[in-house]
């Protein structure tokens, strides 16, 4: 078997891991969507939870110890306060545990403290904004807001892939193309337009805008994840889900996108 068969079966197989992979999540994200409720609540918390593990795992500059204990604890408690309904309260608490926690390791070689209180504010979103957006906006609001993220992801790579030319910000994301994010801005229009022209009663405008807005902040958070790894020297964030790294590779994003929906949904509703 010469060295092009070889590297031919084993893209072969790496795509079969990923497209196995992707269905697989598809599929549950879909289902658990539909069924809303604490299914949903579940895996948002579920999702925020492994965003954390391996956020930490990439930002941790010393082993596990007490004062990482004090923010995963802190970081859970976040999560109970936002389902007991007391959202501002955890985040009161929590930011002022972590600025304790700054005070008193200024000084010491502790520079991953404020990036691990950080990023539990970071990876609490999808438990904080999903379940916001799917209880008060709906079934429909959320797949709008998946489906567009996906689109602008995959419309990026493939036409980034065919037609290359600039790069967006090689010194954050070598393989990223302005040819990608345009094609990906481009794809979640389209995709906007397609739902406006098959439910006519939709605000075409805004419908548009907000398709738009989705699709440069879920590229602009997928930079913000390639800069944190590249800063730490992480190529992928793990190897938890078969051809694809980590959640925080699939899912920065879509939790970048999350926060302006559930904001706006949140205003709307007076939640």
């Amino acid at each position: 078997m010469n060295s092009n068969s070889i590297k031919s079966g084993m893209l072969s197989s790496e795509l079969g891991k990923r497209v196995i992979s992707a269905v697989f999540m598809l599929i549950v994200i879909l289902w658990v969507s539909w069924l809303g409720g604490w299914p949903f609540t579940i895996l948002s918390l579920l999702l925020s939870g492994l965003l954390y593990y391996e956020w930490q795992a990439i930002v941790r500059q010393t082993p596990f110890d007490g004062i990482e204990a004090v923010l995963t604890a802190g970081f859970i408690g976040l999560l109970i306060c936002n389902l007991l309904g007391y959202l501002a309260a955890g985040l009161v608490v929590f930011v002022v545990l972590g600025l304790m926690l700054e005070l008193t390791t200024s000084g010491t070689e502790r520079s991953d403290v404020r990036w691990i209180g950080l990023g539990a504010l970071y990876c609490a979103i999808p438990a904080i904004a999903f379940p916001i957006i799917r209880d008060n906006g709906g079934l429909g609001l959320i797949l709008f807001l998946f489906f567009t993220v996906w689109i602008t992801d995959c419309a990026a790579y493939f036409v980034g892939r065919q037609f290359g030319g600039a790069k967006l910000l090689p010194a954050v994301s070598p393989k990223k193309t302005w040819s990608g994010a345009i094609g990906g801005l481009a794809f979640s229009v389209l995709f906007a337009v397609v739902l406006i022209a098959t439910n006519p009663q939709l605000p075409a405008f805004a419908v548009i805008f907000v398709a738009a807005l989705l699709s440069v902040v879920s590229q602009a958070g997928d930079l913000y994840e390639s800069w944190v790894k590249r800063l730490f020297g992480v190529k992928d964030s793990s190897q938890l889900i078969p051809g694809h790294g980590g959640f925080l590779d699939r899912l920065d994003g879509l939790v970048a996108a999350a926060v302006p929906v559930a904001i706006i949904v949140a205003l709307a509703a007076g939640v």
